[in-house]
């Protein structure tokens, strides 16, 4: 199953015909903040000063829904990834502030590059692409993906979806879509996965391939979509940085340490993602 990545997993996640639902998820209204070039303040983050964007506020990047990471819930965004930056921002001694953003502006750096966030935590798979452009915390969890049809008579298999060339939804600018090209799928690009989703109930695509928390979550309700198969992947989820500021990794990596040592990253993980064992 994908487990946190600094902590023994509980369990594991059913890779096999497992019944789950797409949820519709609501996305947050954009509060992308100016950029702030020359307002950056420093606190202390252990043995060297953190610069913020905001005074008294971390300010971290996500998009605005990928459940269970981060997603809209009464008009406050909560999640995996906003109870890590929370963790953050209190060892900081500062507040959390949400920035949503499109994934693609986080993914290529550009976010953190123009300082609208301090931080990008939005499930950010760590690749040697994106570490050209921005530096990754220790990794806070380890991904598997899954392949998802719309009942089980669909596709049977990853190989099964090569060799008869279906279509596979991919959310773009993901691992998930890396990993699909990889195998040779004939891929459609969706914006956010959202929309991927509903691409599969609606038969825009024959199955989906997707991380296998996201796609837990957003299957909690359709008792049709069915998990084929997960394929384990190199594929570990950092905190994001602007490259070469050292400080605010360190700041970061020391709260991981922290929270693995206490037991509050195990929590935080067995909140958003329970286990779920095959039988």
């Amino acid at each position: 199953m994908p487990r946190p990545s600094r902590r023994r997993a509980a369990g594991i996640l059913s890779a096999a015909v497992l019944a789950l639902t797409a949820c519709s998820g609501g996305s947050a209204e954009d509060t992308a903040a100016e950029t702030a070039a020359g307002s950056a303040t420093p606190v202390d983050g252990g043995s060297a000063a953190v610069a913020l964007v905001e005074p008294g506020f971390l300010t971290v990047c996500s998009e605005s829904n990928y459940p269970p990471f981060e997603m809209e819930q009464g008009g406050e965004m909560v999640g995996l990834d906003m109870d890590l930056g929370r963790e953050i921002a209190a060892d900081l001694g500062v507040e959390m502030k949400n920035v949503t953003l499109g994934f693609e502006s986080i993914q290529s750096g550009a976010a953190l590059d123009t300082r609208q966030c301090d931080v990008a935590i939005s499930a950010l798979s760590i690749t040697e692409e994106r570490r050209s452009v921005m530096d990754f915390s220790d990794p806070y969890y380890d991904n598997e993906v899954g392949l998802v049809t719309d009942g089980e008579d669909g596709v049977a298999s990853i190989d099964a979806a090569r060799e008869e060339q279906v279509r596979v939804g991919v959310m773009q600018g993901t691992v998930g879509e890396t990993q699909a090209r990889e195998l040779g799928l004939d891929t459609v690009q969706f914006e956010d996965a959202t929309t991927l989703f509903t691409g599969l109930s609606t038969g825009a695509v024959d199955a989906v391939l997707d991380d296998v928390t996201a796609i837990a979550e957003h299957a909690q309700d359709d008792p049709d979509f069915v998990v084929q198969e997960t394929a384990d992947l190199d594929d570990q989820l950092g905190v994001a940085v602007r490259k070469g500021d050292a400080a605010m990794l360190q700041a970061v990596d020391a709260t991981l340490d922290r929270i693995e040592e206490d037991g509050t990253l195990e929590q935080i993980v067995e909140q958003w993602i329970p286990v779920q064992e095959k039988d």
